[in-house]
C-alpha cells in the first residue's frame, strides 16, 4: 500500500457542539504505569463518542521508553530486534494494521537519550494533546461524518530534525477508513496538532467512499492530499501550513506540465519527485500538495452548491475536470 505521510502544522466549534459534546462524551483512562520523571500516570487509551461515532486515542508512549531504556541499558543489542519486540509487536497487537515495516513510517530512533527525554515530555503533555486530538475530531466530525476511528500517536524519532524543524513537529499517516497514526515532537502546538487531525481524518473518510488507495495512480494521490487540506483549511483557515503554500507560475507550468505527461502513472519514484522536488526540473518540494490543494480549491470555486461530502467522493478525474485546470491536465 501507498505510504501517505503528511508533514502537517482555538478551536472554535460549530455553534451548540460544545453541549452535544458533553452529552455524547464517554471516556474512559487506563492507567498502568508512573513516569519517574515526572510522577504521573500514563494515559493510554482515551474514548470519547460523538453523534455514534467512537473514538479511540492510543498512545505508545510507553513502549517507546521502554525501548529506548532497554538500549540504553543494553547499548549491544540490536536496535531493530529491540524495537520490534517492544514497540511494532504490541502495536500490531491492538490494531487491525499487520502491514507495518520498519520503515513504513514506525523505525527505531539511534538518538537513545533524546528519544527517552522527548517521549517523557509528551508524556507529561498527554492530557493535553488527548484534548487537541479530541476537539479537532468533534470538529472534522460533525461537518463530515465517518466510522468509529482509531487514532495511534508515537513520538517523532530525534533523527527527524527537517520534519522538526520545519515541518511543524507532526506527522501523519492514514492506513483505513477507521485508522490513523501519529506522529509528535514535544515542540508541536495546537494548531499543527488540530490542523493534522482534520487532514488525517479526512483521509478516513476519502478512504470509506473511494476506498484504500492500492492502485491509486499519481492524480489519485496528488487530490487525497488537496482534498484533505481543502478540508482542513476550512476547518481552521487561521492555520498557515509552508506545503501548500502557491506555486509561483513558472513552478505551476512545470508541475502541470508533469502532470499532464504522468498523471496516470502508478511509478512512485516519480511521485517522490513531487513530494521531495526534482531542481533539474525545477519543481519544488511538496508539489503534490501544493497542486493537490489549488486543484481542490479551484473545483470548490467553481462548484459552490457541491457540499463537502459530495466533493470528498468524488475521484481524482471528476475533481480536475470540475476545475480550471481541466485542459492544463487531460491535453
Amino acid at each position: 500500500m501507498r505510504r501517505l505521510i503528511i508533514f502537517l502544522l482555538s478551536a472554535v466549534f460549530i455553534s451548540g457542539c460544545t453541549n452535544v459534546k458533553e452529552q455524547n462524551k464517554v471516556i474512559k483512562e487506563e492507567e498502568h504505569e508512573i513516569v519517574e520523571d515526572f510522577k504521573t500516570p500514563i494515559e493510554t487509551t482515551y474514548h470519547f463518542s460523538y453523534k455514534g461515532q467512537e473514538f479511540k486515542i492510543i498512545s505508545f508512549f510507553d513502549e517507546v521508553l521502554e525501548y529506548a531504556r532497554t538500549i540504553s541499558e543494553n547499548p549491544e543489542l540490536d536496535k531493530k530486534v529491540i524495537y520490534t519486540e517492544y514497540v511494532l509487536e504490541p502495536f500490531k497487537g491492538q490494531s487491525s494494521i499487520n502491514h507495518i515495516t520498519l520503515g513504513d513510517p514506525l523505525s527505531p530512533s539511534w538518538e537513545i537519550e533524546q528519544l527517552e527525554k522527548k517521549t517523557n515530555e509528551l508524556l507529561g503533555n498527554q492530557g493535553q494533546i488527548n484534548k487537541w486530538i479530541e476537539e479537532a475530531i468533534l470538529k472534522s466530525a460533525e461537518l463530515l461524518p465517518g466510522k468509529d476511528t482509531n487514532i495511534y500517536i508515537f513520538p517523532v524519532n530525534p533523527e527527524e530534525w527537517h520534519l522538526i524543524n520545519t515541518g511543524g513537529g507532526m506527522s501523519g499517516m492514514t492506513f483505513s477508513e477507521s485508522d490513523f497514526l501519529l506522529m509528535i515532537d514535544p515542540s508541536v502546538s495546537e494548531e499543527t496538532v488540530k490542523y493534522t487531525v482534520a487532514h488525517e481524518y479526512h483521509h478516513t473518510v476519502n478512504f470509506l467512499y473511494d476506498g484504500i488507495p492500492i492502485d491509486y495512480n499519481i492524480l489519485d494521490l496528488i487530490l487525497i492530499e488537496g482534498k484533505a487540506d481543502s478540508f482542513a483549511s476550512i476547518l481552521y483557515p487561521e492555520t498557515k501550513v509552508i506545503w501548500i503554500e502557491p506555486l509561483s507560475n513558472d513552478e505551476e507550468v512545470k508541475v502541470l506540465e508533469a502532470l499532464s505527461i504522468n498523471g496516470e502513472s502508478m511509478d512512485f519514484i516519480i511521485y517522490d519527485k513531487l513530494v521531495n522536488g526534482n531542481s533539474r526540473k525545477d519543481i519544488p518540494r511538496f508539489s503534490n500538495y501544493k497542486i493537490g490543494y489549488q486543484i481542490t480549491e479551484s473545483f470548490i470555486e467553481n462548484n459552490p452548491d457541491s457540499s463537502i461530502i459530495e466533493w470528498t467522493k468524488l475521484d481524482a478525474n471528476k475533481i480536475i475536470r470540475g476545475s480550471k485546470y481541466k485542459e492544463r491536465i487531460f491535453q
